[in-house]
């Protein structure tokens, strides 16, 4: 797929914003430009926003903290949920929102052409630990475009 230029000084951008942590520029690329060609930007926001949401849930459960939302009995004396509880909860969280995920890529991907969209969905849509892994990747850095795009208004 032929990137334009836009596409380029955006990324570039969005590199230096980041601080050099982007991992997936050439992909992040191809995605920016299946948005804009296909004229799907409301479903990239989606993508965006979804992944800056799975980001911040992935680093809760990474750092093995379960929050409670309350220290003592509500308003209707239910006791506050139990540190197993909160955490099955953003683990339901994050598994709904990675299908979300998921599916809008696949939504997205449909419009791309069939090189690029085989090769996308081999390196983040299959199952398997590695498109796993690349995926986490890339939803960290779809969560940096999110904040750049913020950051812009």
């Amino acid at each position: 797929m032929k990137i334009s230029d836009n596409t380029k000084k955006t990324i570039e951008e969005l590199y230096v914003y980041s601080g050099n942590k982007l991992k997936n520029v050439v992909e992040m690329m191809v995605l920016i430009e299946i948005a804009d060609k296909s004229g799907k930007d409301k479903l990239f926001f989606d993508i965006q926003f979804a992944a800056k949401y799975l980001n911040g849930l992935g680093r809760i459960l990474q750092s093995n903290v379960a929050l409670t939302t309350q220290k003592k009995p509500g308003s209707n004396g239910e006791e506050p949920p139990t540190a197993e509880e909160a955490r099955d909860k953003i683990m339901s969280e994050y598994k709904a929102n990675m299908i979300k995920l998921t599916n809008y890529l696949k939504d997205l991907l449909l419009d791309a052409d069939e090189a690029d969209r085989k090769e996308m969905e081999e390196k983040y849509l299959t199952l398997s630990r590695t498109a796993m892994v690349n995926l986490t990747t890339l939803i960290y850095d779809l969560s940096w475009l999110k904040r750049y795009l913020n950051s812009k208004r």
